[in-house]
């Protein structure tokens, strides 16, 4: 640094040491001029400004200055207003152009800076443009935080624990045999509604009431026992159950009124089974323990080890 001249050397001039620095140029820079203006008057002949306005010559516009009072005056030739004005113009130009040049770590710095702006999640925008891979730019926008919780959360809330295998088996096993039950209510119950729909939408026309009864009470009975056991079973829930023998009853009592045995009731919240005369069969049944509760019961698992066991101690291995 010339400002501190290292010793034995001669210790620098003024002038280079107001040259050192890139902002203190310029600023001597106008100095210098605005000295030279003032001194304009005493050193260069005719520069002193008139008194009155002068007379521009012929086709040059003379621009007007405003006044603190708003009113507008000509510009004087001999006004040296404009050329300081342009003088400062060009030393503060020259300024910032030296500061921008000497500061290139700043501007490595802004760089980084704009950079970090440019890769944080909150700016990034998806592509506007068809083929272009929004997974890439969503890989940049997340932190490695971010990343890092996205693959571990799989572990975090779907955690294998070395007991699972078991309770797998039992999510199975239990799976199996709920759907059984429905399977075997569901059944029963679509004898009855097949019946239903050929009573509503076939051909035949039944005589009477105790004709349509007759011929679906069989399979009205055994769809309500058999929807009685899944429930105490504790498969279906009892208000479920109620609604699927609802449903049975007013299949039956639609299609006597479509066939004219029967006329609408005048309460809408009359039971269905009572409008057709039908009695509900009772249900004393007990809740009877699962398959697998009972002795001697062999899971699919613990078979088919038996048969691989058999299959190995025998030597009747598939062939492939």
């Amino acid at each position: 640094d010339p400002r501190y001249p290292i010793p034995g050397q001669p210790r620098p001039s003024l002038l280079q040491r107001l040259m050192s620095t890139p902002w203190q140029a310029p600023v001597a820079l106008v100095a210098a001029m605005l000295m030279m203006l003032r001194l304009a008057a005493a050193f260069v002949p005719g520069s002193t400004p008139q008194r009155g306005p002068t007379a521009a010559p012929r086709g040059l516009a003379v621009p007007s200055t405003a006044t603190s009072l708003g009113h507008s005056r000509p510009l004087q030739i001999g006004d040296h207003s404009g050329v300081a004005a342009g003088v400062v113009a060009v030393a503060l130009l020259a300024s910032a152009a030296a500061r921008r040049g000497a500061k290139p770590a700043a501007a490595k710095g802004s760089a980084r800076r704009v950079e970090a702006v440019l890769m944080s999640p909150a700016r990034q925008s998806p592509p506007a443009f068809a083929g272009s891979s929004f997974q890439e730019d969503q890989e940049l926008a997340c932190s490695k935080v971010a990343c890092r919780s996205l693959k571990s959360c799989y572990t975090l809330y779907f955690r294998r624990w070395k007991y699972y295998g078991d309770r797998h088996r039992r999510n199975l096993r239990n799976r199996a045999y709920n759907i059984f039950m429905k399977n075997k209510y569901k059944k029963t119950m679509k004898k009855v509604l097949r019946y239903c729909d050929i009573l509503e939408f076939g051909d035949e026309t039944p005589e009477s009431l105790d004709a349509v009864m007759s011929g679906v009470k069989s399979d009205l009975d055994e769809a309500c026992k058999t929807i009685d056991e899944v429930c105490v079973q504790g498969v279906l829930h009892r208000n479920t159950a109620a609604r699927r023998k609802d449903r049975m009853c007013r299949a039956i009592l639609r299609g006597c009124m479509k066939k004219g045995i029967l006329s609408r009731p005048e309460d809408p919240f009359i039971p269905a089974h009572k409008v057709i005369g039908y009695q509900m069969p009772q249900c004393s049944l007990t809740r009877e323990p699962r398959p697998w509760q009972l002795p001697g019961w062999k899971s699919p698992w613990m078979l088919k080890w038996e048969f691989e066991k058999w299959r190995k101690a025998t030597g009747r291995a598939f062939k492939q």
